[in-house]
């Protein structure tokens, strides 16, 4: 079995009042990544919407990572819900109560090379829709400073230009925290792949709000920062 690279993320389009999520990783060939994407989008959306309307949940998402290696996760799942009882409550993926079809009929992990689950606490956000979003990862030496900068700076900074965003948003890790691996990240979702990437290239204009410390409460700046593609949204 292939290593899956776990780089903690997410940027996905928080429409919704979410307080907390969950993101599985997964690594997929890419001779496989269709009839995934078929299963995925055709029965096990179905199985997450009979959740929401159940009020189990609040949203799900399939996505596509822009980008990467062999031996990094191909695709992520985005699982958003109102409280920690909701997020571990795993009887809900049940997909023959719900649909009618056995779970053995549109299972997927048969595909996966390698997969791993975090979970993320949102500390706040910009809501909006996106097609695509970069998924910033950070370690910061301080971790509560970090997180209210970005709420006393940052978050009004771009409420008020989101200087080409879509939407922004910043959460805490929950699960998966070691010695060397982010803590927080924040997401900027974009309309476009396109648009995700020229930011990374550096194109276009960027400031930073007055009175930010976030270099001093972050000098090494982000683990990584990934590009991902929406493939589909539930909510």
């Amino acid at each position: 079995m292939k290593k899956l690279f776990l780089v903690t993320l997410i940027a996905f389009s928080l429409g919704v009042n979410a307080q907390y999520f969950s993101i599985t990783y997964i690594n997929v060939s890419f001779e496989d990544v269709p009839e995934v994407a078929r299963l995925e989008t055709t029965y096990w959306s179905k199985v997450a919407k009979a959740n929401i309307d159940a009020g189990k949940q609040l949203g799900w998402g399939f996505f596509a990572r822009v980008g990467g290696n062999s031996d990094t996760w191909t695709h992520a799942f985005v699982n958003v819900y109102e409280t920690i009882e909701q997020m571990t409550d795993q009887s809900i993926w049940n997909p023959e109560e719900l649909i009618g079809i056995s779970n053995s009929d549109i299972s997927t992990v048969q595909y996966y090379n390698g997969s791993g689950t975090n979970h993320w606490k949102i500390q706040g956000q910009i809501n909006g829709l996106g097609g695509a979003a970069i998924w910033n990862y950070a370690r910061p030496v301080n971790l509560q400073g970090y997180v209210e900068d970005n709420l006393k700076y940052w978050k009004p900074f771009f409420e008020n230009d989101m200087n080409g965003r879509a939407y922004w948003g910043i959460a805490t890790k929950i699960t998966g925290v070691n010695q060397t691996n982010s803590t927080v990240m924040t997401f900027d979702g974009y309309e476009t792949v396109a648009d995700a990437l020229s930011t990374l290239a550096g194109e276009g204009s960027f400031s930073a709000p007055r009175g930010t410390k976030f270099q001093e409460y972050d000098p090494n700046g982000f683990l990584a920062r990934v590009v991902v593609q929406e493939i589909m949204w539930v909510d």
